[in-house]
């Protein structure tokens, strides 16, 4: 047969006749969109160290893994010149504002050093430096630098601030880049994070990746957006996150305590999470979704205080894991059946125990976070996801949370144990 078709394909050859066509795959484009052009005027002359914005290029789009060069103006609006190569005096673009955050690395460059690509910079948190030996008062430095777009598709940030090294910061005016990382035939990233909450800020401490800041607010970003859009509103008070190394002995990974939250690196459910699998999803998501978790605390802090926060534990944890993983699925980062393989590989895998039995106990041996967030799935999927914010406000109010339980989603909550045994029993039956 192989030898016919052979002759065939000679003849048709022999005959000139054309070949059927096979469609092309679309190939990824890159792009610069247009520059941002300097203020109408700027001040000059103040005494001292000042640098007021001058312009930038434009925002990029580009394919996974290519590099493209980015430039920023500053004019000199202060009375002292800056010097190249001299400490105290000479000016730099530092990494600043909500990520990576001041001081930090960027996934999107560096020196190749904690986790940043190897751009050019002259340091992983210092993107550019002043390109003239001297820029005196009033005149203008056309600082450039290098990106690099990461593997993933998504939209990816990173603020600058000039300072003077080893003298000041000089004026913060929220200058940042965003760049969309395209996928490989071309099209945008299917729901980009979103910039993080409002009144949201993340305190990060030294030696940390690059990447675990970026899925820090990754997974905030996400879990905010997801709030407001299915549970009534995100919260509105300010809220911080701690991300820090850690010394490997904290007890866990993640920790919410109402207004704040803490990230240990070092802990292994964050630096190799469990969940991470060939047939669920990376590591990486898999931190986006522990950020996103804790800051699902904070909102049910904001909106039910320790009562929801921190009441029948199977709830009051079973709903920031359905929040998380609902943001993760909703923005595309983790199919639905991949969750149901983890829940089902959890439930399976744990000792068994009632629903009943995790109002307070919390046994890891039974894979109780896996346990909740069935039960609170079912939850909003029978009463709908705003009744997770109505229980939150009923025990806010200082109603009992059997009693709240109850009026929330219409049913007692003894019944609702019964059920769900039922449910969780089908649920495992279920697997493909």
């Amino acid at each position: 047969m192989a030898n016919a078709g052979l002759a065939i394909l000679l003849f048709l050859l022999g005959l000139g006749a054309p070949l059927p066509s096979v469609p092309a795959q679309a190939a990824c484009a890159s792009s610069t969109g247009p520059g941002i052009p300097p203020p109408a005027s700027v001040r000059a002359g103040i005494p001292g160290l000042h640098a007021q914005w001058y312009g930038q290029s434009g925002y990029m789009r580009l394919c996974p893994g290519e590099r493209r060069t980015a430039v920023v103006a500053y004019y000199n609006a202060g009375s002292i010149g800056w010097v190249q190569g001299r400490m105290g005096e000479a000016a730099y673009l530092g990494t600043w504002a909500e990520e990576p955050g001041q001081d930090q690395p960027s996934v999107l460059g560096g020196d190749g050093t904690r986790g940043s690509p190897a751009t050019g910079w002259p340091r992983y948190d210092r993107v550019a430096a002043q390109p003239a030996a001297y820029v005196g008062p009033g005149q203008v430095a056309w600082f450039q630098f290098t990106v690099q777009a990461p593997a993933t598709p998504g939209l990816y940030r990173i603020g600058i601030r000039p300072v003077i090294e080893d003298a000041s910061w000089l004026e913060d005016v929220g200058v940042y880049w965003e760049v969309t990382v395209l996928r490989p035939d071309g099209t945008a990233p299917p729901r980009p994070a979103p910039r993080d909450p409002l009144g949201f800020t993340v305190v990060a401490g030294p030696g940390l990746d690059a990447w675990h800041v970026h899925e820090l607010h990754e997974g905030v970003a996400r879990a905010g957006r997801h709030l407001a859009e299915t549970y009534g509103g995100d919260r509105r008070r300010a809220a911080a996150a701690t991300i820090a190394v850690g010394s490997g002995s904290e007890r866990y990974c993640c920790l919410a305590t109402g207004t704040s939250f803490e990230i240990w690196t070092s802990h292994a459910a964050w630096r190799a999470p469990a969940a991470a699998a060939p047939d669920t999803w990376s590591a990486s998501v898999e931190r986006m979704e522990l950020s996103a978790h804790e800051y699902a605390h904070l909102w049910q802090h904001e909106v039910g205080g320790s009562g929801c926060m921190l009441g029948p534990r199977w709830l009051s944890e079973g709903m920031p894991e359905t929040i998380a993983y609902g943001a993760l699925v909703t923005d595309g980062l983790i199919q639905r059946r991949a969750v149901d393989t983890f829940l089902r590989r959890q439930l399976t895998g744990g000792e068994y125990v009632p629903l009943s039995s995790l109002e307070s106990s919390w046994p890891a041996s039974a894979n109780p976070f896996a346990v909740g967030q069935l039960a609170v799935e079912l939850l909003a999927r029978e009463r709908g996801a705003l009744s997770l914010r109505d229980w939150c406000a009923r025990v806010g109010r200082g109603e009992p949370w059997r009693a709240a339980f109850a009026g929330a989603f219409a049913e007692g909550v003894d019944a609702f144990y019964a059920r769900f045994e039922a449910h969780r029993s089908a649920f495992v039956r279920s697997a493909p």
